[in-house]
């Protein structure tokens, strides 16, 4: 009897499974991605994965809304597109300013503030917790 129970439980599973990763389309050109866990959130996966928060709000723009409260455990997000992934990251911490991470990373600012175009020029719209690309290449194509 508790075998038939578990295993009727393990199809279910395999079914909402299924659903999710129907539900769960990535862009033609992402280079790498990431199953959501129980717990996920934005800043966490950014922080994990090295991933600035701005790449991952953006590669997802259809997917994530913009207070990233609609993850779901199963759900298959992009990292980053080939050609724009940045996965040279620092996770912003008390005390830090753009550049103080600029600095450490051995970048211009003008670089950072290039690849994170969700800071303005005068860096008080960052937060602790917030994942910046450092990288010294610039990866944020401009329109």
């Amino acid at each position: 009897m508790h075998a038939s129970f578990f295993t009727a439980g393990l199809v279910a599973l395999a079914a909402i499974a299924s659903v999710v990763s129907a539900q769960s389309i990535l862009p033609k050109d992402c280079d790498r991605n990431v199953t959501v866990r129980a717990m996920d959130t934005c800043d966490g996966i950014s922080a994990v994965q090295s991933v600035s928060t701005y790449q991952l709000a953006t590669v997802n723009s259809g997917t994530i809304d913009a207070g990233c409260d609609n993850l779901f455990i199963g759900q298959i997000i992009c990292l980053g597109l080939t050609g724009q992934d940045c996965d040279v990251t620092h996770v912003m911490g008390a005390g830090d300013t753009c550049q103080s991470v600029a600095d450490a990373a051995g970048i211009p600012i003008s670089t950072l503030l290039a690849n994170n175009p969700n800071v303005n020029s005068a860096c008080d719209n960052v937060y602790s917790g917030e994942v910046l690309c450092t990288a010294s290449q610039i990866y944020v194509k401009t329109a």
